[in-house]
């Protein structure tokens, strides 16, 4: 896989956004991942319903990195990349510009490559 579209280099080597936060301070990585591990199980949505909305929090916030290490998990969990799709239009005109909804859906062209 080439990570280097969903990763930030450091030095020589990409690494994904919680890898980094991970060199910088192992404690504050493992915090996050288990508050995210905790935040996706206290509801009742399915782990795949979490991560669409999640993807779509990143298309309108414009986080390109976070959105294809997100997008490019749930294509390797078998997720129909329409789906994905549908997660980012359904934001349009609710709480995002036609511009972000477009760059996200190239993001999603770009992950799924």
């Amino acid at each position: 896989m080439d990570r280097s579209a969903a990763s930030v280099r450091i030095g020589a080597h990409c690494v994904t956004p919680v890898e980094h936060l991970a060199s910088i301070s192992a404690d504050s990585a493992s915090a996050f991942q288990a508050l995210r591990k905790s935040v996706m199980a206290a509801g009742p949505l399915d782990h795949t319903t979490c991560e669409l909305v999640v993807v779509a929090t990143m298309a309108v916030t414009g986080a390109e990195v976070s959105f294809k290490v997100h997008a490019r998990r749930l294509l390797r969990e078998g997720v129909d990349l329409a789906a994905m799709r549908h997660a980012v239009l359904v934001t349009m005109a609710a709480s995002t510009t036609f511009s972000q909804v477009s760059a996200a859906l190239r993001w999603l062209d770009e992950a799924a490559v």
